[in-house]
């Protein structure tokens, strides 16, 4: 589920945007909903989020601010514009600042569903790219979200997927795609393989696993699958691996 947070303050609006729009049903979550950009801009400021739904005007921080702080602050966060107002010099700022969509009050259920599917689309499209995830050392957060990431999938090789790892650490399956890549060096398709391949081996020095077991036990719901991908990676199947290990 991709996060979401709405910036409204018109209660009535703001509440009909959280509690009656179908996000659900698009695979969409509220996490937050704020009445000022000065709260949202703080709960985004440490707090990750894959869509922002924001009104321009606001109380204290406006809209287009809010937006031109989070990108200042290089928060790739898409964003879709709320206004009733059709000044250009708004729609110019909005570009500038890299907002997906514009969209005019009062809002319609089909052009914000279509806004949102576009992100969503792309967000889920995404495949490794280095150019937006910032340069971290061993110790940085970003670092430290990776290391729960990978502590998630070694208790989980019997189904985790790419989708559930990034739900454990609270981030899109894109953006932490792209992040598993700059941090590890290696796609999160290749650690998983090399993480189930490596638990294999060493269920298969106990022999009372059965090699079916031992299969299901790291992902893979077909043996002929399993073997496949084992030999592939270690050059002999679990068999020929498993004999090695009891002549030793």
């Amino acid at each position: 589920m991709l996060k979401l947070v709405i910036v409204e303050d018109e209660d009535n609006i703001r509440e009909c945007l959280v509690n009656l729009f179908p996000w659900n049903s698009l695979g969409i979550t509220v996490t937050e909903s704020f009445s000022n950009g000065q709260d949202a801009w703080h709960y985004l400021s440490c707090h990750p989020a894959d869509i922002l739904l924001s009104d321009i005007r606001l109380p204290g921080i406006s809209g287009l601010d809010l937006v031109r702080m989070l990108r200042e602050e290089k928060n790739s966060i898409a964003i879709i514009i709320l206004t009733g107002y059709r000044h250009f010099d708004y729609a110019q700022k909005a570009i500038r600042y890299k907002v997906h969509d514009f969209l005019l009050k009062p809002i319609k259920y089909e052009e914000l569903t279509a806004a949102v599917l576009r992100i969503k689309e792309e967000l889920e499209a995404e495949t490794p790219d280095e150019t937006d995830i910032p340069d971290t050392g061993d110790n940085t957060y970003h670092a430290k979200v990776i290391d729960a990431a990978k502590d998630y999938v070694q208790s989980h090789l019997s189904d985790v997927s790419l989708d559930t790892a990034a739900i454990s650490v609270h981030l899109s399956p894109g953006y932490f795609s792209r992040l598993f890549h700059k941090i590890t060096g290696m796609t999160f398709s290749d650690y998983l393989t090399q993480s189930r391949m490596k638990r294999a081996a060493e269920l298969l020095k106990n022999i009372d696993f059965k090699t079916y077991e031992i299969a299901l036990m790291v992902g893979y719901d077909n043996p002929k699958n399993f073997t496949r991908a084992f030999k592939q990676y270690y050059k002999i199947t679990p068999r020929e691996f498993r004999d090695n290990s009891i002549q030793k």
